[in-house]
């Protein structure tokens, strides 16, 4: 199956270290090991070892970039111009993605759209009506909204009206959690159309050289949080916590693996702690390095506060499962749907920095419980890795164009 892979979103580079750009490089990976021939079109060029198909740079002309630039000097460099144009340039890219597409399908005929949900993006719905093609819209996240939350949106009413045309008239609308799927559904995209399918796992992670979880504990325990440092992951109620655990015992130590807007917040309580070389932030690092930092943790948390809408399918929970690394989270989403509290992970209400550190605790003080709940976090995580995620994408792709190929002139249903 020839697939055109679609992410027009400037901010998510295949080749980067955030979860977005993870998820989107080990789909891609994941369908090409699965014999998919795919071709990623993106403004971000991906050609290198990490990407294992060609990347179409969509993005080439100088004129939006120009344009951008221009807007918010002409303007005096406010931040409102400076918004205004880079969602003008979102909206705009769509006739380079249209153009990029075309030429694609000219030498490399494309037999289905997949496209990665981003907030100004159509050429790939566009494209696909146009050649009587499936268009399959993965959504992992609620964008427009999510962007007047925690940025800024100058056009919201048409960024909210786009989001609504794109999940009506997709063929196939793919989250990654249920709490997305009730989003996606209320927001007009038909019940019978939307398709759960969570992030997952390299399978290199399953063969981590974990710390033994039946070690000494008289010695250093180290807390490990992965991941992005946003307002939505909780690093408030982390360092809040660490704060509280390290007055109980000397022996914690903090390993952040990530980097992030609130790369500050961290800075700055590692500088004011009283030990301060118990707090190590390696910054943001490339996804083949992250095995390398599980192996360091005695406990991976996810500390998610509470939020209005947790929509999450968290990388970082399929990671420290598949590396033995035992866990310690927020009971929110998709978290109490794949975990147990007491069985497989220690889970706490969201935002509760005092049951976060009782569970932190516990575990420091109880090797067998470590082991145990490491262990069957373990067997939950292989029924999350990428390749068998791959194959259930393939599985709803290849039932489209069949679809598509006996009835060439009506959507699906």
């Amino acid at each position: 199956m020839r697939i055109a892979y679609v992410s027009a979103d400037r901010g998510v580079a295949p080749m980067g270290s955030n979860g977005s750009a993870t998820h989107m490089r080990e789909l891609v990976n994941a369908l090409v090991a699965r014999a998919a021939e795919v071709k990623l079109l993106t403004p971000r060029l991906a050609n290198g070892p990490g990407v294992h198909c060609e990347s179409v740079d969509i993005d080439t002309d100088d004129l939006l970039p120009t344009l951008r630039r221009l807007t918010a000097r002409i303007d005096g460099g406010g931040g409102a111009a400076a918004i205004q144009a880079s969602e003008v340039h979102g909206l705009l890219l769509n006739e380079y993605l249209l153009q990029h597409l075309e030429r694609l399908h000219a030498r490399w005929p494309i037999e289905l759209v997949y496209e990665r949900y981003s907030l100004w993006s159509h050429a790939g719905l566009r494209f696909a009506r146009r050649h009587r093609i499936p268009f399959l819209l993965e959504v992992n996240a609620p964008l427009a909204a999510q962007q007047e939350a925690y940025r800024r949106l100058s056009n919201a009413a048409t960024a909210h009206a786009l989001e609504r045309i794109l999940l009506r008239r997709a063929d196939r609308v793919i989250v990654p959690s249920n709490v997305l799927a009730a989003y996606v559904r209320d927001r007009g995209c038909p019940a019978r159309r939307v398709r759960v399918i969570p992030c997952g796992v390299r399978r290199e992670f399953f063969d981590c050289d974990v710390r033994p979880d039946d070690g000494p504990t008289d010695g250093d325990f180290v807390i490990g949080f992965l991941g992005s440092l946003k307002p939505w992951h909780g690093v408030e109620t982390l360092v809040a916590a660490f704060g509280r655990l390290l007055a109980l015992h000397p022996g914690y130590r903090l390993l952040v693996v990530g980097d992030g807007p609130l790369r500050g917040l961290l800075d700055r309580f590692a500088h004011a702690c009283p030990l301060p070389d118990r707090v190590t932030i390696t910054g943001a690092v490339a996804h083949e390095e992250v095995p390398r930092y599980l192996a360091q943790m005695d406990v991976g948390v996810a500390p998610y506060p509470v939020l209005p809408m947790f929509y999450f399918s968290p990388l970082k929970i399929f990671e420290y499962a598949a590396a033995r690394v035992p866990i310690v989270a927020s009971a929110a989403g998709q978290i109490a749907e794949i975990l147990v509290h007491r069985k497989s992970a220690l889970l706490h209400p969201p935002g509760s920095v005092e049951e976060m550190v009782h569970h932190i605790e516990k575990l420091r003080g109880n090797p067998e419980l470590r082991t145990r709940l490491a262990r069957r976090a373990r067997r939950m995580a292989k029924a999350f890795s990428w390749d068998r995620l791959a194959a259930r994408v393939l599985a709803v792709a290849e039932t489209a164009c069949r679809r598509y190929a006996a009835a060439p002139d009506r959507h699906l249903d």
